[in-house]
């Protein structure tokens, strides 16, 4: 459990799809040399892989030993739907076996969650309305001297309301307290590094845990902070948080900026040429249906998508 808390989950997602493709006895040469790159490029991607070995001992029993005559048919190769089929259930091994091994405690213990994908508003008994992004999970605490929101991971939008007892609203995170002055605001936990914040309405006050400084962030202004430190704000670049209405609005963005926001909103993981990184995008996609907005990037940019598994995607130049 100490080594799987080390490190990443988008690392660990990435491992647990490479090993899906590796017992599934498809992996050709190429990707084969793919995956050898992959896990060398970092220590924590060899670690990745290890972990997830010794957490699913037996998987490679398990495939190898399925029926050979439910995985052919006429002594020919594995149909494609059969092929689908397993890689859909190894995926759906593992993925289930890591959510319920990885899952932190608070989040367990939250009040409210979201799923992968999904959006959800949930108004609050002051009058105030919160609406949580995919998987995103909080805690709620309001007592006479506090409305407070505990923010374990995911990202919110707040809007409040006016407290006739006139109780702070604070929004806690793992790097330390953003405080309320009237406001609209969204605030992101990512991982445990740092949280970022913007302002769209008012503004609010941002407290680090371990540091005595404190700023002010006004309307139409963003930051990020960890545990001693404040970033510089900079403007924001939309008005209004347009994935609270499932829409993801980009200008010029990198091409892995917009795909790892749109991951954000599905399950898997995906593998991208590195000479494609760095495309820049424009444009306004949907977060309800990633899908399109996948086949859409790769319409406008000449991409090739390839499916390995339901949960795994290669991106490549047409």
């Amino acid at each position: 459990m100490s080594h799987f808390s080390k490190i990443p989950p988008h690392v660990l997602d990435a491992a647990a799809d490479w090993l899906v493709l590796l017992h599934s006895g498809e992996m050709t040469e190429i990707q084969q040399q793919q995956f050898e790159q992959w896990k060398a490029e970092k220590k924590q991607h060899a670690l990745a892989i290890q972990q997830i070995e010794k957490f699913t001992q037996g998987l490679t029993g398990l495939a190898n030993n399925f029926p050979s005559e439910s995985l052919v048919q006429s002594n020919q190769k594995f149909n494609q739907t059969t092929k689908r089929n397993m890689l859909f259930s190894l995926s759906g091994l593992f993925a289930l076996g890591l959510a319920m091994y990885l899952m932190p405690w608070a989040k367990w213990q939250s009040d409210y969650h979201t799923e992968i994908g999904e959006i959800k508003t949930i108004p609050l008994k002051d009058g105030s309305q919160l609406i949580l992004a995919s998987d995103s999970y909080i805690q709620v605490n309001f007592s006479q001297q506090i409305r407070q929101i505990k923010l374990i991971e995911g990202e919110i939008y707040i809007q409040t309301a006016k407290d006739p007892q006139n109780r702070p609203f604070m929004v806690e995170t793992q790097n330390g307290s953003v405080e309320a002055l009237g406001t609209q605001f969204t605030v992101r936990q990512e991982h445990r590094e740092q949280t970022k914040v913007k302002v769209y309405q008012h503004a609010v006050a941002i407290q680090p845990q371990v540091s005595s400084q404190r700023q002010i962030l006004q309307q139409g202004q963003r930051t990020f902070f960890d545990s001693s430190h404040i970033s510089k704000p900079i403007a924001l670049e939309n008005d209004k948080p347009y994935w609270t209405q499932q829409l993801l609005v980009v200008e010029q963005w990198p091409l892995q900026k917009v795909l790892d926001e749109l991951y954000r909103y599905k399950k898997g993981t995906y593998f991208i040429d590195p000479e494609l990184k760095d495309i820049h995008i424009s444009g306004v996609f949907s977060l309800q249906n990633t899908q399109q907005s996948l086949e859409t990037l790769a319409y406008t940019h000449q991409l090739e998508l390839s499916y390995y598994s339901p949960y795994l995607l290669k991106i490549k130049k047409r």
